[in-house]
């Protein structure tokens, strides 16, 4: 620094002598390039507010339209399961599966946690079964809790359309008993009409859970640099720039629209269906869906299509307050005028550049959105398809006993009109002899195979755990392994097949013993049906102890004939069993993943080996259970 002031300070003496020397010459001179400054510096102006502004305004479009995009998929989503409820529940409710239909609309709840309420209304708008969900816990409605909603538009309109068609309702507050539900609750309802088999009608509602639908919005937004808003077609605010300002036409607020908020701005937004004004940028959902709102608006309130999606930057731009630094950095010197302009040129490719990234990171942040969406598609439809299984596995198992039970009765049946037609001729002591055997018989065989199609029906009530009546509680590992099987006791299942206990004491658990108990059980059970089918000799080992400060290790291992390796991967399944002419029904494996994997918070892993498989070893299976000693919290059912 010091060695350059002497020189600085010479020039600016220099300049100075120079201006008093030659006033008028430094006059002439100054004032091309005041005149340049003076034409210059709107031109300059324009320019930088152009390079700068115009990628943020067309921002502002492309989040309009990704916002209403999302919407569209969404309701698209709803759409078809509407759709697919109102295909599915005739069929059960045609075949006396009331029961089924609520655990299929409980299913279809923990399914998907955008859905708060599914429901069968009547022709004359009753609802018959409802499952709603509140804050993750899902649950069946009683009877009392039931309401008459046949004054409610979504009711009236569902029932005049016709089967395969679906009404959507506006997007407003949650309506119960007459009253906006506390707290709010944002709801977008579908419903499809359906008909049963003996002429009846009835209706599939759906009701999606707006305020998760709003939080995304605000969330992707957030995401691109934008606050949004959403607009009722009326003027009032949906999402609002105050806690307050929302649903103002159901909240007794009317006051709260776009008008009295901006005038100008909901003046624009009256004049065309997209558009800007100011830093503001809107759209009606019709002018983004294009083609496929016809598709989905077909049947929906008039208040739907015309919502409007409006957006404006989080932070207002700084580059109007660095043009004007440049413009004045232009009029203390000419030569800064180069400087300003190359300044500006380079905001522009910045900004530019800045812009790509911002667009590659929108379209990599879209393809992700569609991933997602995607993933949960095909997950959904993977549990539709095991729902579908399950239930024809039920179908089948029941046919057999329910089949041969019809048979025996009928059988009795017709003995019971030959024995009828004997007595009329004279009945011999051989005849009653024979229908007493008969009947014995056909009687003795169709309540066997009724006690089989109940126990099958028990077996297929515990895939579903009723997780209300699970008690969790602090017990001792080795006490409730010992609690599962009052044999294990004795050190003997079955004459020839002891078991081996290797439980390490003082193992504290804080989780559900009953369940864990029925995982023992049933593997046991399992064990003894397919690892000795002919009996023993063989043993059986219980190990059990602590894995580490969180977690407990157990093993149930035998010595049998094994598990073929092609049939290791569907042991879990329902319904799938080696030892079906033995009576299995393929439920207790099923069973037991199910309570490890949603009630215990654990896993289980099988590896097996048959006599003659190559590797060597000895035969037999092995499962192994990994438990949280302390029990995950778990939402609800």
């Amino acid at each position: 620094m010091r060695r350059w002031w002497p020189g600085i300070r010479r020039r600016w003496r220099g300049s100075v002598a120079a201006v008093r020397r030659h006033p008028r010459k430094v006059a002439l001179i100054a004032a091309p390039w005041l005149l340049a400054l003076l034409v210059g510096l709107p031109v300059l102006w324009f320019e930088v507010d152009r390079a700068v502004r115009e990628p943020e305004r067309q921002g502002g479009r492309e989040a309009v339209e990704y916002a209403a995009q999302s919407l569209l998929r969404w309701v698209a989503q709803l759409h078809q399961d509407a759709q697919f409820l109102a295909e599915l529940t005739p069929r059960l409710l045609d075949a006396g599966q009331q029961a089924m239909l609520a655990e299929t609309y409980t299913s279809f709840l923990l399914a998907g946690a955008d859905y708060h309420k599914v429901r069968w209304v009547d022709a004359a708008g009753r609802e018959r079964l409802r499952v709603d969900q509140d804050r993750g816990v899902v649950y069946l409605v009683p009877e009392p809790g039931l309401q008459d909603k046949g004054e409610r538009p979504f009711v009236r309109l569902g029932l005049a359309l016709q089967p395969g068609q679906v009404y959507l309702s506006p997007l407003d507050l949650n309506v119960e008993r007459g009253r906006v539900e506390q707290p709010l609750r944002p709801t977008l309802r579908a419903a499809s009409p359906f008909h049963l088999a003996d002429g009846r009608s009835g209706l599939a509602v759906i009701n999606y859970q707006g305020g998760q639908l709003l939080d995304r919005l605000q969330e992707q937004a957030r995401h691109a640099g934008y606050v949004l808003y959403l607009v009722h077609p009326e003027g009032w605010w949906i999402i609002g720039p105050g806690p307050g300002d929302a649903w103002g036409w159901q909240l007794g607020r009317p006051e709260r629209t776009v008008a009295r908020f901006d005038p100008g701005l909901w003046q624009a937004m009256r004049g065309q269906p997209a558009g800007q004004w100011g830093e503001w940028t809107f759209a009606t959902l019709e002018s983004v869906w294009g083609k496929e709102a016809a598709r989905l608006l077909a049947h929906a309130d008039p208040a739907l299509g015309p919502l409007q999606v409006l957006v404006r930057r989080q932070t207002a731009s700084g580059a109007r307050w660095k043009a004007i630094l440049v413009l004045l950095t232009l009029a203390v010197t000419a030569l800064a005028a180069t400087v300003v302009l190359a300044q500006a040129r380079a905001l522009a490719r910045e900004a530019a550049y800045v812009d790509r990234l911002r667009k590659a990171n929108h379209a990599l942040h879209a393809a992700n959105t569609r991933l997602h969406a995607a993933r949960e598609g095909l997950a959904r439809a993977d549990r539709l398809s095991s729902l579908g299984l399950m239930v024809a596995g039920v179908a089948h198992e029941m046919n057999t006993p329910l089949g041969t039970a019809q048979l025996a009765l009928s059988t009795l049946r017709t003995r019971v009109e030959e024995l009828a037609g004997r007595l009329r001729g004279g009945l011999r002591r051989s005849d009653l002899e024979g229908f007493l055997a008969a009947a014995g018989e056909a009687t003795g065989l169709a309540e066997a195979e009724l006690r089989r199609a109940a126990v099958l029906v028990q077996r297929f009530k515990q895939v579903a755990v009723d997780r209300g009546s699970v008690e969790r509680r602090r017990f001792d590992l080795a006490e409730a392994i010992l609690d599962a099987d009052p044999r294990l006791r004795r050190g003997e299942l079955v004459p020839g097949i002891p078991v081996v206990l290797e439980l390490e004491a003082g193992v504290a658990m804080d989780s559900y013993p009953g369940p864990l108990e029925q995982v023992v059980f049933n593997l046991l059970a399992n064990a003894l049906a397919h690892g000795y089918p002919e009996g023993g000799p063989g043993r059986i080992r219980v190990s059990a102890g602590a894995e580490g400060p969180a977690l407990v290790r157990i093993e149930v291992a035998d010595e049998g004939q094994g598990i073929a390796a092609e049939d290791l991967p569907r042991i879990f399944e329902p319904f799938f069993t080696t030892g079906r002419h033995r009576g299995g029904t393929g439920l207790g494996l099923h069973i037991v993943h199910q309570i490890v994997s949603e009630v215990l918070g654990g896993e289980i892993r099988v590896r097996s080996r048959r006599p003659g498989d190559p590797g060597g070893g000895p035969a037999g299976t092995v499962f192994t259970l990994r438990i949280p000693r302390i029990a995950p919290d778990r939402a609800g059912p």
